[in-house]
């Protein structure tokens, strides 16, 4: 009886064998679909006996009592799907969250079918990434690859939390690595130049916790040097300005400005004043600005002057207007649900407390969802006696690796486009280097907004929304206090320059 149960457990063994054997085991016992270094290998590679058809075992009624017992054989480990790939965890280079309730989770990265959605998760949901590509994130879901698209999801650190403010910007002055984590044993997400410019979000046991293409990561601190703030550069003068009693300067912005003897267009001209000469301003009322030349009192239309304030902040009372683009019924670029007119006026908004904070005078064209015509943002202006005009925008091109700030002035007949160019160019400086974007440089284009405006005015493209790196800055809070702070910047390099 115990040699007849022995007997029976040897044909169980054999049939087990030839199990595995069918799934191309060959002789040495190696399978070809499950690599050596799988958990359950050695397990498995432990039942092949020898390679056998077993042509010669007949399969009785007895023998099928004990093919139940075959699970005694089963490895604790799953074994691996073949053509599946098995999630390495060594491999996730960062944590986001979704900004947004409903997110698509999809199996491919393809939004014109609903059949490849697996899943979705809620605002604060989180996911681990594997890869950035292009406007997706590769991610894992349910132990699978999936993908998500990178707008409506935002990076965390290293413990899952918000990056935070940006504290300071640092320059590296080696290649150095990214880290998943602030250790150099951890993973190393991506390598960064010697001489990059990169914002610090917090420091941590001697790294700092910055962003390199999008992606979090930690850098050794010691690798970088603090980058100086500097205060927006004076321009050497080209014309030592006369020494005047009163507290404000006028620099004349076109040849043969009429001085005349009265407040209106059609008062006897006393003279005419030549390009870059300057007058002092006792008073300004409206567009009419009182000056004295050589000893004569007279007035000019404030548009062809530029006041300067000898005292004080150079801001101080300058009548400014800003401008958010688009609003309203006109969404201005839309890339999924993120629209042009909400980035400007989040920016515009920063600008106008900035430099209201500095004494300015201040109006927006619009301070809410509403939709004024390119007309009517000209009329506001004169309407409001303004003395600079500037438009900010976002940009769009189909050629997604389209990116950068660029900044327009316009060239009419008559017009003070130098004062344009100089207005143009302190702003998109410094939007370059402070948001380290793209320089596109400073171009002419006659938009109505601008080119209809007799007041130096300026229009600001920020930056393109249909470039994922760009668009990254655009949503971005710390990035969209930069491109603010770097305009109020540039506009008050603008107003020191005499």
């Amino acid at each position: 009886m115990y040699f007849k149960k022995v007997s029976r457990m040897l044909c169980i063994l054999f049939i087990s064998a030839s199990i595995f054997t069918i799934h191309n085991a060959s002789a040495s016992g190696g399978f070809e679909d499950i690599s050596p270094k799988h958990e359950a290998y050695e397990e498995i590679n432990n039942l092949v006996v020898n390679k056998s058809s077993f042509a010669d075992v007949a399969v009785g009624r007895e023998l099928s009592g004990y093919v139940g017992q075959l699970s005694f054989f089963k490895s604790e480990k799953e074994l691996p799907v073949k053509g599946v790939a098995v999630l390495d965890t060594s491999q996730v280079i960062g944590l986001v969250s979704s900004t947004t309730d409903g997110l698509n989770i999809r199996k491919s990265k393809d939004t014109s079918s609903k059949a490849n959605i697996v899943g979705t998760i809620n605002k604060g949901g989180k996911l681990s990434v594997y890869a950035v590509e292009g406007d997706w994130l590769k991610v894992s879901y349910n132990d699978a690859f999936a993908y998500v698209y990178k707008t409506y999801a935002q990076f965390l650190d290293a413990d899952g939390n918000a990056l935070g403010n940006i504290q300071k910007q640092v320059t590296t002055t080696q290649s150095i690595n990214s880290y998943l984590k602030p250790t150099s044993s951890s993973k190393v997400i991506s390598t960064v130049k010697s001489k990059v410019k990169l914002p610090v979000y917090k420091t941590v046991n001697g790294y700092y916790l910055t962003v390199v293409n999008g992606v979090p990561g930690y850098i050794v601190a010691d690798s970088t040097e603090d980058v100086k703030v500097e205060k927006p550069s004076i321009p050497n003068l080209t014309q030592t300005p006369p020494k005047v009693s009163g507290d404000l300067l006028g620099r004349v912005t076109v040849d043969n400005l009429n001085i005349r003897k009265e407040a209106n267009s059609t008062s006897t001209v006393l003279c005419k004043l030549k390009k870059g000469e300057y007058v002092q301003v006792n008073s300004i009322n409206g567009y009419w600005a009182q000056i004295i030349y050589n000893g004569q009192e007279g007035y000019v239309h404030k548009s062809y002057l530029k006041i300067l304030n000898l005292s004080g902040n150079p801001l101080k009372d300058r009548i400014i207007i800003i401008d958010p683009g688009h609003g309203g019924k006109d969404p201005g670029t839309v890339v999924g649900t993120i629209a042009e007119k909400n980035i400007a006026l989040k920016v515009s908004t920063l600008v106008t407390q900035k430099l209201e904070a500095a004494g300015a005078k201040v109006l927006m064209t619009r301070t809410g969802d509403t939709y004024p015509t390119r007309e009517g943002r000209v009329d506001f202006t004169h309407a409001n006696y303004g003395e600079i005009f500037v438009s900010i925008h976002v940009n769009y091109a189909a050629n997604t690796s389209a990116q950068g700030t660029e900044t327009f002035f316009a060239k009419t007949p008559g017009d003070m486009h130098q004062e344009d160019i100089d207005l143009a160019t302190f702003i998109n400086n410094q939007i370059v280097k402070n948001v380290n974007m793209n320089d596109r440089k400073v171009k002419k284009g006659n938009f109505i907004v601008i080119a209809n405006t007799n007041i130096p005015a300026i229009l600001v493209e920020l930056g393109f929304l249909s470039n994922s790196e760009d668009r990254a800055k655009l949503t971005d809070d710390q990035y969209i206090e930069l491109f603010a702070e770097s305009i109020y910047k540039g506009i008050l390099e603008y107003y020191s320059k005499q």
